[in-house]
């Protein structure tokens, strides 16, 4: 019966999010070609989901403090995971990144949910507050570690993809390269 009132108590938006993440992480399981900022959705989503967990969270400035932290490890860590899979190949010519097909981002996103899911239904019925301030605590590190996740993952991925093409001079390069139409790329010097 908990569970049951448990799921009938989940907001509509929570199963839609889970549909279209699931959706991606099923997609990104066939090779394909993609532009860049396509790459950015997942990574976004999940950024602006773990910074959402943190409005009317107590402790707000020490659970901001735990997001970044977060962030920062799962930057490391996402960017470890990416450069053990074979890189993408981006094509100048139409400026797209051919992508290898992996389960590791739907394996990611199942993950990710079901942390940040079980830890909300956690919150939710937890009646004392300082339980709320270490589940809101914990849930702000999770959140940064998966947003981290995510966004090193794919950074590396054009990383490795841009210098592979002769194109990437710098991290700074990058967001010209994501977000510029292929005709006026230029190669790095």
């Amino acid at each position: 019966m908990l569970i049951y009132n448990i799921l009938v108590h989940t907001p509509i938006w929570v199963w839609l999010l889970l549909a279209f993440l699931v959706s991606r992480g099923v997609a990104a399981m066939r090779p394909k070609e993609i532009a860049p900022r396509r790459a950015l959705i997942v990574p976004a989503v999940f950024l602006l989901w773990g910074l959402a967990g943190l409005i009317g969270s107590q402790g707000l400035g020490g659970n901001l403090a735990l997001f970044a932290v977060g962030a920062i490890l799962g930057l490391a860590a996402g960017g470890a995971l990416a450069a053990l899979a074979p890189a993408p190949r981006f094509i100048p010519e139409t400026g797209r990144l051919a992508m290898t097909g992996s389960p590791i981002p739907l394996i990611m996103i199942l993950s990710a949910f079901a942390v940040k899911y079980a830890g909300a239904v956690t919150l939710a019925m937890a009646s004392d507050p300082g339980a709320h301030a270490e589940i809101a605590s914990a849930l702000a590190l999770a959140g940064g570690v998966f947003a981290g996740l995510f966004w090193g993952r794919t950074l590396t991925q054009f990383r490795r993809a841009f210098i592979a093409a002769g194109l990437y001079a710098g991290w700074s390069s990058l967001p010209r390269l994501v977000f510029t139409s292929a005709p006026s790329l230029e190669r790095a010097g």
